[in-house]
């Protein structure tokens, strides 16, 4: 598989939530070798904090959906800690969905200003089956990788190419990092706790609870210091995530500034879902 003119770092996730931004760019190959970390997050793009969490417990009755318009939930709101634990379950137990992810970024290094941008779509059918697409918004690159039990497929370019499983899994463990299957359960890690309930949306039909926080358990991993972030989840009453908003900036210990930002939305959850064999 060649490797592009332009590339895109992409990010690993540490034991707890790692979001980082990176000041260059590298498509997955076959070799799928570890990516490091090199957060450039900046104080030039502060993030507005989100309140105290609120005590568990909260009586409501009803709360504004999009329009002002009235939605029923549950007239207690679950302590957050306790959604946040349950969510990963709640998804992975989820038939089928569709998700996009995007992740964009922008900083400097040495003085020089870079940024980048990335849309991850994918699908999932349970009980062996995903499909995922990664592409570079800027320059059209892509790379995909296609799971129909013990068959795989690649996308590189335009191709679908039958490859043995192992080399489907080297391949594809950066872009693997943005399925909300494999990021998620670290995500919700320390979230429960500094989260605060804000109200109820409907999103694509479903009701979901929204959420926001400030947690920066995961400073302790970048190389320089993180000074401002905010993240937003909407968890729906089935528990699952079904959209989340993590941003953040800061300064390296080389005094370079950057900021990042991080989205993902689920769709046709528990719908029929097709992922077939590339023709």
């Amino acid at each position: 598989m060649k490797r592009k003119a332009r590339v895109l770092v992409l990010m690993v996730l540490l034991p707890t939530l790692v979001v980082a931004c990176a000041s260059h760019r590298e498509t997955p190959t076959v070799s799928a070798p570890t990516a490091q970390p090199t957060a450039k997050p900046s104080a030039s793009a502060p993030v507005s904090p989100a309140p105290a969490p609120t005590r568990p417990g909260v009586d409501i009755a009803a709360s504004a959906g999009p329009g002002g318009a009235s939605v029923s939930i549950d007239v207690t709101v679950p302590a957050a800690e306790d959604v946040f634990a349950r969510s990963a379950a709640a998804l992975a137990a989820l038939q089928s969905y569709r998700y996009v992810t995007t992740f964009s970024f922008a900083g400097e290094d040495g003085g020089k200003l870079e940024s980048g941008s990335v849309e991850v779509r994918g699908a999932v059918a349970a009980p062996d089956r995903q499909r995922v697409t990664w592409k570079d918004l800027e320059t059209g690159e892509q790379f995909g990788l296609l799971r129909i039990g013990e068959r795989a497929w690649i996308l590189d370019g335009a191709e679908w190419t039958a490859v043995p499983t192992l080399v489907a899994d080297a391949a594809s463990q950066a872009i693997l990092v943005y399925v909300p299957a494999m990021s998620w359960g670290s995500f919700a890690k320390g979230m429960g706790t500094t989260s605060t309930f804000i109200g109820v949306d409907t999103l694509g039909g479903i009701q979901a609870r929204h959420y926001a926080s400030t947690y920066r358990g995961w400073s302790e991993f970048w190389q320089g210091e993180i000074t401002a972030s905010a993240v937003d989840v909407w968890i729906a009453e089935a528990g699952y995530p079904i959209r989340y908003r993590f941003a953040a900036s800061g300064i390296d210990e080389q005094g370079n500034h950057g900021s990042l930002l991080w989205t993902m939305e689920l769709s046709d959850v528990n719908a029929p879902v097709s992922i077939d064999a590339p023709q």
